[in-house]
This record gives C-alpha cells, structure tokens and sequence, in this order.
C-alpha cells in the first residue's frame, strides 16, 4: 500500500475528548494538513474519522456488513465455523464466506475490503501519533489522543494478521503483514514476519494502557485503558502468552465482572449501551446519520418475528434473510441454561411463541429447508423501537453492537489458568459464567477435558460477537467439521455451505465436510492493487487460495 498522507479527511461532527453520544457525519470538506495537525483539536477531528473507519469502515463504497470495519466481524469469523448457517438469499457477503467460495481471493473482489479499511486507519492514526508530541494542547489530551491511536493500530494490525496469514502458533516466522509506523513510511515497503508484527501490536497496545491511564471515556464506543487491556488479552490469547492473557482479562473483569442478568442476556443485546449494561466494556452504536444503511449484524440474522412475515423488507430492520444457527450448536446447551431455551413447535409458531426462547422455527416460511432451520434471537432489534412500537418501518438505526464483554474475559482467564496448569483456578472461574447462566456446572480438573469445555462455553456465550468461529478454530487448530441437513437432522447445513469442504459426498447417508485448521481457505489473498503498485511486493508474497 503507497503512502497516504490524509490531508483530506471526513470532518465529523463530534469531539472523542468531549463527546456526543455517536458516531455522526455532518459534513465531509477538503482541508489542509496543517488545520489538523497543529493543535490537540485538529488531530481529535483525524481521530474522529480513525474510529470511523475503523468501526464501520467506509460506508459509500458499501463492501458488504462482514467487512463493515471491527463491527463487521461480529459475522466474519463466525460464518467460517460450524455453528452458522448461510441461506443464499440475497447474495450478501455472509454467503460467500459461509461458502469458502473464491470471492477472498485477490481476482474477484473481496480480498481488498479488510486490507484497505485496516490500512485507511492505520495510516490516520500514524498521523495522530507522529504530531501528537508537538501540537498545542493539554499533555492529557495529547495522552488520550496518542493512546486511543497506538489501541486503533494496533488491532488493525491484528486482524490484518487474523485474515491474512495462518495462526501465530504455527506460522510466527512466516510473512505477516506491512508495517507502516510513520505516515512517512516508503511508499515500496516489504513484509514482516508475523512474529515481529505480534511484537509490533503489544508494544502498541502497553503503550495505549499507559497513555490512557488517566483518560475517562463519554462513552463506551471510545477506547480506554480497559479496552486496550481487552485487546491485549486477545492478543496474548492467541499467542498463547497465559501468563499476560490472564493479567490483562483479569484487569478488565476487575471492572466489567458484573455479569448480564437474564433478562439482559435474552433481550437481543441491541441496546446494552443504552441500558446501561455493566458488562459491555466496548461498543458501537448505529444511527440515522452514521450512513451504513442495513449493513449491521442484526440485519442478518433471519430472527424477526413471524407476525411480520417472510419479506425482506416486512420486519422493523431490512433484513437479508441469511443467518441461522446449525442443530449441533442448539444441541450444546442443557434444559437449564437459558441461553438454550427453545421452542420445539414445527407448525404455527406465533410471536408469543418465540418471545421467550432463544431458538424457535419459522413454520411460516414456504421453504421446507428454511421452516427446518433454528432462528436465534440473541442479536435481534427493532431498530429504534419495540416489538409494541413498531410495524414495517425498516429502521436500521438507534442500535447499539457489543464488542466486548466481561464474560469474554472471564473465559480467558480460565482458558489461561488451565494452560498454566491452574486447573481448580481455571474451573472456579467457568463455573462462575455457568452458574450465571444456570448452565449445568462443570466438574473436570484434567487440563484437556478443561479446555474443551471453556471452548464449548465460548461458543455458547460468544456467538454472534465474532469471537468464535474461524477465530477458535485457528488459533486452537481445531478442524472445522459441518454435517449436512438430512432427514434426521434437517437443521443441519445446507448443502452450498458443504461442497468447498474436505471429504464432502452428498450422497452419504450423513454427509459431513471438514477443513483444516491451517487451510488457506479460512483466510484472504492479498489485494492485486497492493502487489501491482509496491515494488517491495511481488507475487511470491502471495497467500495460496487452497491448502496447507
């Protein structure tokens, strides 16, 4: 990627160090650098379009929602597991990468969408941190402006890292990804391993929490020293850096440890912003004027009432009809566990029906494969209103995305006390999320047994947050495995997310598909653009579409 220097940038309408409540554009001119980076207040109005970018990506070019910055990969990771069903639709970016089809590679159009709107903040927040030292302002300004900017590079960083090259464990001195440092950088720069890239994002991101030690965020869509924490127990997780995992989680669940309610869990978790949810460390909000139409996660998943209909356009959001959950993951839950509750009705299902399950059929749906499959309403919304308010107004806005949680953090840090042979530590702390969930407890101590039920448990509470899914399976090489819907599992998947599969035959009696976990399938090429204009790059860099 060439040097950009953005003396041109989207002129948003609100301050990150005395903030409104969202993120809104009133207003995108053309401006000179140095209007920017000669005061503290220039360069939080770059830092207001670094989270632009970096949160819902560019909205004008409309790359689909599991690209929509750090917001879109509340579906990217998990649409490349076995817990989620695509349906083909409307031909929207959840199928294509439910499919494993050729649309990451670099000739058809997909792989540059990660790429260019990681690389777009990246390079913004390096004009933050290269004047933030030497502009007018308060030194705590400067503090929160360099830290919010190192926290936003750096995991850029780490999900260019996650998309474009295997797992650290297995791949630390393979090519990683180009480090641009300094908004200077040469426009022809190579590749770094991926270990110094590693490196990179956690000097990154401990500078951040240092920096933003004394900063108190308006709110929750901001990044403070506890998100920056929360990203560095993500790092060192994959990693497998236990020891720092479980320190930095553990700082965040000092704070973020009053776990959901119930009540909270189950109301479709679009507005624990608004509600005041203790255990949201981090999040974003959509509005009328944050200009990316329908392209949020909870436009996606095909869970809106049955009074409304079957129609794309005929429930509160405009919906693309596309995601649902597979029968092995419904399976997973216990009769306890209100996260699990289901209604097990195949014909009639009523609004009243599903209002209080999690997992419910839509047996209004002429399609017999749809009325198979588990509708999931733990990311459902009725945009700005309720179910009371609202008829077929398709309102995408007034809708709040969870990116982080406490009970995140309590999983690594019991994933981390296991590995670190902890193992009564590591099952005390699962059993804390279990029994706030009135899950059945676990009660191994063997470290592997252990392990794999903090997975299980991952599963069952992340969903839908882009937390498990490929994001699991590759840094725990584990393989993906998909059985297909039959006769006696007909909420298994359907067959277009089974054909890219590894010993896939649809005409077994049970048809299953694995992947590897070290595949190149689960990740993107890198973009022709970069290869064609960066004479450091050359087509030896390139990822393989298939393979090992």
């Amino acid at each position: 990627m060439k040097k950009i220097f953005y003396a041109i940038i989207m002129v948003l309408g609100v301050s990150l160090l005395g903030c409104k409540d969202e993120l809104t554009t009133n207003d995108a001119t053309k401006v000179g650098a140095n209007t920017f980076i000669g005061s503290t207040a220039g360069l939080n109005q770059v830092l207001t379009s670094t989270y632009r970018a970096f949160l819902i990506g560019d909205p004008q070019e409309q790359p689909g929602a599991s690209y929509q910055g750090v917001s879109g990969f509340l579906m990217l990771y998990d649409l490349m597991g076995s817990d989620c069903i695509v349906n083909k639709n409307y031909g929207s970016s959840p199928e294509p990468i439910y499919e494993f089809s050729s649309s990451r590679t670099m000739s058809t159009g997909d792989a540059h969408y990660i790429w260019e709107t990681m690389y777009k903040a990246i390079n913004e927040a390096n004009i933050i941190i290269a004047n933030v030292d030497n502009v007018s302002g308060s030194d705590s300004d400067k503090a929160a402006l360099k830290g919010q900017a190192l926290a936003i590079r750096a995991f850029c960083y780490f999900h260019l890292l996650l998309n474009y090259q295997q797992t650290y464990a297995i791949a630390r001195n393979k090519r990683g990804v180009i480090l641009r440092l300094s908004p200077d950088d040469n426009a022809n720069k190579g590749f770094s391993t991926v270990e110094e890239c590693y490196n990179q994002v956690v000097k990154d991101l401990t500078e951040a929490e240092t920096a933003l030690a004394s900063f108190n965020r308006s709110e929750k869509w901001q990044i403070d020293a506890s998100v920056a924490a929360g990203m560095l127990a993500r790092v060192y997780q994959v990693m497998g850096n236990w020891e720092g995992a479980y320190s930095e989680a553990n700082k965040v669940y000092h704070k973020y440890g009053t776990l959901m309610s119930k009540e909270q869990w189950c109301s479709g978790m679009d507005k624990l912003m608004a509600n005041g949810c203790a255990e949201l460390v981090w999040g974003c909000k959509y509005t009328n004027t944050s200009n990316v139409g329908s392209n949020t996660v909870f436009n996606n998943w095909w869970n809106f009432d049955p009074s409304y209909g079957e129609g794309m356009t005929t429930g509160p959001l405009y919906h693309f009809l596309c995601i649902f959950v597979d029968q092995t993951y419904v399976d997973l839950f216990d009769d306890t566990d209100y996260r699990g509750t289901r209604c097990n009705k195949t014909e009639g299902v009523t609004d009243a029906d599903e209002h209080n399950v999690m997992f419910w059929h839509r047996t209004a749906n002429g399609d017999v494969q749809i009325r198979s499959k588990w509708a999931y309403n733990k990311l459902r919304s009725y945009g700005d209103g309720t179910y009371e308010e609202h008829t077929n107004s398709n309102h995408s806005y007034d809708i709040d995305v969870p990116l982080m949680r406490g009970s995140e953090m309590l999983l690594i840090m019991a994933e981390a006390q296991a590995n670190l042979g902890k193992t009564s530590e590591s099952l005390g702390l699962l059993n804390t999320l279990q029994q706030a969930r009135n899950a059945k407890l676990s009660t191994t101590s063997v470290k592997d047994d252990l392990l794999e039920a903090i997975y299980v448990e991952r599963r069952k509470e992340l969903l839908g947050e882009g937390l498990t899914g490929s994001y699991d399976l590759l840094r725990l090489q584990k393989d993906l495995v998909r059985y297909e819907a039959t006769a006696s599992n007909p909420a298994g998947h359907f067959s277009w997310g089974m054909t890219e599969l590894d010993g896939y035959n649809g005409s077994d009696a049970a048809p299953m598909g694995t992947l590897k976990s070290n595949d190149y399938r689960f990740l993107c090429q890198i973009p022709q653009l970069e290869i064609t204009t960066n004479e450091a790059v050359t087509e030896n860099d390139q990822n393989p579409f298939r393979g090992q």
